[in-house]
């Protein structure tokens, strides 16, 4: 078994957009058991992706090593695609995301690692979480809308007063009628 990571970097802000959440998921569709996927505190533009690799036969640490660097590469192509996949749901990703070389897990930082599918529920909870404190500062943002409907009710006032102007227009299809058919 070989366990190693590397750091997936952007000139974007890879940490707020839920690339995690992505990582693992594209992580458990390989098949892989145990992995990480943390920001980097000290540089906001930088995931850190661990795993956990066993070939099988299990032994081969060079072909096992082999494996993580295929890994890491569609990784990469795949979180660059996802942009321009679905804008509305991915605009966010960055596409300019690269990886680094493969490193231990201790260097130059310790690294554990999990069972990805406890992962992913961890991460769902911190999205659900992320999300609530969005909703509420949603509220704050559109606070000043609430104003709006007074500011729209002095703004259409003439168009009332037009209504009432044009009302008797409403009838002018008759009076041309009328006067079609004494003209004849």
């Amino acid at each position: 078994m070989v366990e190693k990571k590397f750091y997936l970097e952007s000139k974007g802000d890879s940490q707020r957009i839920g690339l995690r959440a992505q990582i693992v998921s594209f992580l458990i569709q390989q098949d892989l058991k145990r992995g990480n996927v943390l920001n980097d505190l000290s540089n906001k533009k930088n995931v850190i992706v661990a795993v956990s690799f066993e070939s099988k036969p299990p032994g081969n640490a060079e072909v096992e090593t082999s494996e993580i660097e295929k890994i890491k590469e569609e990784l990469v192509k795949y979180l660059n695609s996802l942009a321009s996949s679905d804008p509305e749901c991915y605009g966010q990703i960055p596409q300019d995301i690269v990886a680094t070389e493969l490193k231990d897990l201790s260097n130059p930082h310790a690294v554990g690692l999990l069972d990805l599918q406890t992962l992913s529920s961890a991460l769902m909870l911190e999205q659900t979480s992320k999300g609530v404190g969005a909703m509420l500062s949603l509220k704050i943002e559109l606070k000043p809308l609430a104003d709006l409907k007074q500011v729209l009710a002095i703004e259409l006032k003439p168009l009332a007063d037009l209504k009432q102007v044009l009302a008797p227009l409403q009838t002018l299809p008759e009076i041309l009628e009328r006067l079609r058919k004494a003209d004849k």
